[in-house]
């Protein structure tokens, strides 16, 4: 008899795992899975500096057209004492997906041997500025326009009591005259 209860209660346990495990996947919940990967657009940098791609190449300075309109005394398209004249830098964001903030910094070249070149002002949509330090505009992704031309007065200073150079200065630097205004553009984008 102790046999068959064995056998009976061994029975009896093994139905009763086979019980539980067939209501478990009764009452159990629906799992499923799926894998996707998420498309992400990445946003636009395409800054032009000039009609320049500054990723392309970050020197602009064949871009760079200064404009002297000449005097009576003075030939067009030239510096000479007295002489003032102009060049527009244009930055362009109309092709960039984020608001971004330029800094244009504005000094005579250290290679100048016109000492007496100086920046006189700037403008910026027909309103002047005198020229103190960096222009800095900031650029938001829902402005209206996204390209700003800023117009750079330049002059030869040939007034006595501010210039540094003499009129035999002057006369020797049109033999071998450099005068040139370094000009750089920082560009980053606003957080």
């Amino acid at each position: 008899m102790k046999i068959k209860r064995k056998i009976i209660f061994f029975i009896s346990l093994l139905s009763l795992f086979y019980c539980v495990s067939l209501m478990q996947e009764t009452y159990a919940k629906y799992i499923s899975s799926a894998n996707a990967s998420a498309e992400l657009t990445v946003a636009r940098w395409n800054v032009l500096v000039n009609n320049q791609d500054i990723l392309q190449n970050s020197n602009f300075s064949d871009k760079i057209a200064p404009t002297f309109e000449g005097t009576t005394h003075i030939k067009n398209g030239i510096i000479a004492p007295t002489a003032e004249g102009y060049f527009d830098v244009t930055v362009n964001g109309e092709d960039t997906d984020v608001s971004f903030e330029w800094t244009l910094t504005l000094e005579p070249d250290e290679t100048n041997t016109i000492t007496d070149l100086e920046i006189v002002k700037y403008s910026i949509d027909n309103v002047e500025y005198a020229y103190n330090d960096a222009i800095t505009q900031r650029v938001l992704l829902n402005d209206v326009s996204r390209t700003k031309t800023v117009r750079v007065y330049v002059r030869w200073n040939d007034n006595a009591a501010t210039e540094t150079m003499d009129n035999a200065d002057d006369t020797a630097a049109t033999k071998t005259g450099v005068a040139a205004i370094k000009v750089d553009l920082n560009v980053i984008q606003i957080q």
